[in-house]
């Protein structure tokens, strides 16, 4: 698996809510506490652009020992998000978040539109 550049986001299929995730850590933690309740076509973009698929293991039940073996992974996709692919998104979370001028947001790298979703969970 190609290494994720962190910070990232994660996409959930139709929904405007993003996820910051600041690193591997929050990764772990997030998917720990939700991978059952993930879809199919819920993705995460990391600072570069790089987009993974989330790739979960059978749904078998397993015993405690094994519990992180069965963890999702993490699948690059082909295709890289480009700013103009992921300013939509960002601004459709603004909306989201209830901020009223979401339109209005710009952003020139991915890194910049992935620190934006940040300040837009800090702020509502």
């Amino acid at each position: 698996m190609q290494p994720v550049h962190w910070p990232a986001i994660l996409k959930f299929d139709q929904d405007d809510e993003l996820m910051y995730l600041v690193n591997h850590q929050d990764w772990l933690s997030f998917i720990c506490a939700n991978q059952f309740t993930l879809d199919a076509n819920d993705k995460l973009i990391d600072s570069v652009g790089h987009v993974y698929g989330i790739q979960t293991q059978s749904q078998q039940l397993a015993s405690v020992n094994s519990c992180v073996a069965e963890l999702p992974s993490l699948l690059k996709l082909g295709d890289d998000m480009s700013v103009l692919q992921l300013l939509p998104l960002v601004r459709q979370y603004g909306q989201f978040q209830g901020h009223c001028c979401s339109s209005k947001i710009i952003f020139t790298t991915i890194e910049q539109g992935i620190a934006t979703v940040a300040e837009l969970e800090q702020l509502y």
